[in-house]
This record gives C-alpha cells, structure tokens and sequence, in this order.
C-alpha cells in the first residue's frame, strides 16, 4: 500500500519547501530586477529610477498575487490593497536607493494591517477566547454568543464556540458549530481538525479520519493533525496506517508532552499488533523521554465529564502507567 502524501508529506520536506519560499523564490525575484534594470538601461526611454519603481513594483505585486494563490479572491483583492504603500514605498527605495521610502512604505502597510485585524476582529471575540484559554468556559460561552450576534459571519467565533461546546462534551452542539464555520470558511483546517475530534469522542472513527485527512490536505506534515489521524486510525484496527502516522507524528513538534508521550505509546502498540517487536521496543523506550506527561494526563481525564470515547482513554492512560513503571530508568 503506497503512502498518502497529504499525511505522509515528512518534516524535512516541509522545511525544504519552506527554504524555497523563504530563500529560493525571493533570490529569484532579485535576480528578475537585476535582469530588468540591465533591460531598462538599454532599451527604456524614461528616466532610470521611474522605470525601475514601476517594473519593481508590478514585479512585487506579480509575487504577491502568486504568493495567495490558494486564497481566495476577496482576500486576495485585500492583501493587495493593503500591501500597495509598502510595494510603493520598496519600489522607490530599491530604485532610487532610498531607505526611508521602504521603511515609510512598509510601515503604513504594518498600521493598516493592525487596524485591520483590530476592526475584524470583534472585540467580544477576543475577550471570550482569553476566557477559554483561562479555563472559564461559562464566561467563554457567554461572550462568544454575542460575537456571533454581532458578526454571524466571523467564522472564528463558531470555531471558538464548537471548542467550548466540545470541552463540556456537548457534542451535538459542537458538531453544528463546526460544520457552520466550515460552511463560512471551507479551507479552515483547523476547523476539520476540531470536526474530528467531536467524531472521535463519539466513537464514529471513519468519520474522524476523514475529517483529519481533510485538515492534512490544507496543511500536510501538521504534527497534531497526524497525531489525531493516527488515533483514528488505529481505533479502526488500521494498525500500518495508524503506525505511519504516529511516526510521521513523532517527527514533527506535537503541543505538549501529553501528546508526544501517547504518540510514541500508540506507535509501539500499532507496531506490536504488526509484529514488529524490535521497533516496538525502541518507541516504547521513547516513552521515558515524555513520563513527565503522564501526570497531567491523568489529572486531564479524570476531569472531563463522560463520553463514548472516554472508557478507550483511560484504559490506555493506566496502560501508559503500567508500562512506564515497567521500563528501566532511562541511563
């Protein structure tokens, strides 16, 4: 069976292509402007620095357009709008050899950015996120109502809420507020990955892994999403699968230790089930790395209130337990 390269897609191709787009691709943007300028010195009937601000200026704004690609075209039409005072003022700056028309120029684009995402972001919003992260998820709830009433088209909010919803395991609520957000915002994978964890806590597992693989489609090699897929996964007795996605898991930077030690946990018990004990054994031995999540993990458990998934869990939590304890001390 062939690897699927939405999950699969490795940590150190993310960071090749990540090094295109940081290095490779401005590299060639300078390289077109040297190209230009010996264009402009030959052939261009206007004086050097003006022709030189307009070729670098659409070439910059050539970029930004392919940059957005995926974006889509009310987005892109803003990016554009906002990123005009800092095209203008690099396109003086590079031709005429001005610093501070660059610096006027991106500084105008960084207050319009800011006002921006002040003005889109209700405020009420902000205020029921701090209140979520806090732990108050009745005053979370409450807040996140009223940034739905004033802005029911905000997509945020109703993932927000699908997540307050979710924390109290009010699953059918919190399945109707994620479908909502995703109606708003169909490319917003983390949405899909909140989608497959109301899945999961309910036991439909299919459902879970689809969800999970559609958030990998939009953002491949996302530790955390690879993470949950692999769960999904290995719910369903998909034990190659589920242990290729752990170890792809395991490559990448999971939130806390909780996850990374259960992520080497489900590795060693998916290669178990596949017979291969030796690589078994090493990502078991991995497991000492992260013992310090064990604790939080299980005070997070005995905290939630109950739900289908619940009795998997915290069979699996007292089996991490019993297999840390078993494990010689890390020399």
């Amino acid at each position: 069976m062939s690897p699927d390269p939405r999950k699969r897609k490795s940590v150190r191709q993310n960071m090749i292509q990540e090094m295109r787009s940081s290095m490779l691709l401005p590299a060639a943007l300078g390289l077109a402007i040297l190209l230009a300028g010996a264009v402009v010195v030959i052939f261009s009937p206007w004086p050097f620095w003006i022709t030189m601000t307009v070729v670098i200026g659409l070439m910059l704004l050539a970029y930004l357009l392919w940059s957005t690609r995926r974006a889509s075209w009310g987005l892109r039409i803003l990016a554009v709008a906002v990123a005009v005072p800092a095209i203008i003022g690099i396109s003086i700056g590079l031709a005429s050899g001005s610093t501070s028309a660059a610096l006027l120029g991106v500084g105008v684009t960084v207050l319009l950015l800011t006002l921006l995402r002040f003005y889109q972001t209700p405020l009420s919003f902000r205020l029921a996120n701090s209140r979520f992260r806090r732990g108050d998820m009745d005053g979370a709830l409450e807040l996140i109502d009223k940034s739905i009433a004033a802005r029911p088209d905000f997509w945020e909010s109703y993932q927000l809420r699908a997540m307050i919803f979710l924390a109290a395991m009010q699953l059918n609520h919190a399945e109707r507020d994620a479908k909502k957000a995703l109606e708003i915002n169909p490319k917003a994978h983390p949405v899909y990955n909140t989608l497959g964890n109301i899945y999961l806590a309910q036991e439909r597992f299919a459902e879970a892994e689809e969800a999970y693989g559609n958030a990998l489609d939009l953002a491949p090699g996302f530790a955390l999403y690879l993470y949950h897929l692999g769960l999904s996964e290995y719910r369903q007795g998909k034990y190659g699968d589920a242990a290729e996605s752990f170890a792809a898991a395991t490559q990448g930077t999971l939130p806390t230790a909780e996850y990374d030690l259960q992520a080497r946990y489900y590795l060693a018990r998916s290669l178990e089930e596949l017979g291969e004990n030796e690589k078994a054994a090493l990502a078991e031995e991995q497991m000492l790395k992260f013992a310090y999540g064990l604790e939080p993990l299980q005070d997070m458990i005995g905290r939630q209130p109950d739900y289908p998934h619940l009795d998997q869990t915290r069979a699996d939590i007292a089996d991490i337990a019993r297999r840390l304890e078993a494990l010689p001390p890390a020399s």
